[in-house]
């Protein structure tokens, strides 16, 4: 319960803050691209590249994990492999060299 009320409290404190950012920063910028000039409130260029660098960090972080979990399926086929060549050569009878 308690956690709730202090996630509430974050979401509802971030929300105040993100409003009055957007209120104090509505100054009009222009964004001048190579072919390209928009005039667009700070506020909302800001908003706008911090969600496109959280899709491009989300996008990392959900490719390297991909690897990860593709290399872990990977080692436990040979892991697998390893154990069952272990289990095959404990059945064989041991010869004697003499």
């Amino acid at each position: 319960m308690i956690r709730k009320i202090l996630i509430l409290a974050v979401f509802i404190s971030f929300f105040l803050i993100s409003t009055a950012f957007a209120v104090f920063n509505m100054q009009t910028v222009s964004l001048d691209l190579f072919f390209v000039q928009w005039q667009l409130p700070l506020a909302v260029l800001l908003i706008a590249f911090l969600l496109l660098g959280l899709i491009i960090g989300a996008t990392i972080i959900a490719l390297s994990t991909l690897r990860i979990r593709y290399d872990n399926h990977r080692l436990e086929n040979k892991l697998q492999s390893a154990e069952q060549e272990l289990n095959s050569l404990r059945i064989l009878p041991v010869r004697n060299s003499h």
